[in-house]
């Protein structure tokens, strides 16, 4: 192995190393207080998902790779105490965990959004964790300011449907 090739092994390493000592267990955490049924963390070029079991033992299922329709945000379609879907307020996009709120760069009060575009993220230790578009609509406002902490579900924007 090279030089160059023996240190991004390492970089790897130590990546992994740093998402399952400090990352895995604050996602195991939030997922075992809350209602979602996943929770994903993306970090240099990797990817974190915890998927919470449904009731008979069997992890919850993806969703198709060939469904065309766009599956809601989790944030956005919570599960009930009797694990069905709780409806959330249409348009309500609310913050996906506790952190620090940073809009998209050219997403303003006026922007034509389609349901999954992202508005911005929440950061929490360092990790973004986007916050999307919940509908196909306009953005109507941000309810909060870039560089605001946030908490997990605190209303964050309004889109507004389209007609």
């Amino acid at each position: 192995m090279t030089d160059e090739q023996l240190e991004q092994t390492a970089q790897a390493r130590a990546t992994i190393a740093r998402l399952a000592d400090e990352v895995v267990p604050i996602l195991i955490e939030r997922l075992t207080k809350s209602d979602l049924a996943e929770l994903e963390v993306r970090e240099n070029g990797w990817r974190v998902r915890l998927r919470r079991p449904l009731a008979d033992g069997a992890a919850a299922a993806a969703p198709s790779a060939q469904s065309s329709q766009r599956q809601p945000h989790p944030v956005m379609a919570p599960t009930s105490s009797s694990g069905g879907p709780r409806e959330a307020p249409r348009g309500v996009v609310a913050s996906p965990a506790v952190g620090y709120f940073a809009p998209r760069g050219g997403v303003e009060v006026g922007s034509k959004l389609r349901s999954g575009d992202p508005l911005g993220y929440v950061d929490v230790l360092g990790v973004r964790q986007e916050v999307v578009s919940p509908i196909d609509g306009a953005l109507r406002g941000f309810e909060v300011e870039s560089g605001q902490a946030v908490e997990f579900g605190q209303l964050i924007a309004r889109v507004e449907a389209e007609a």
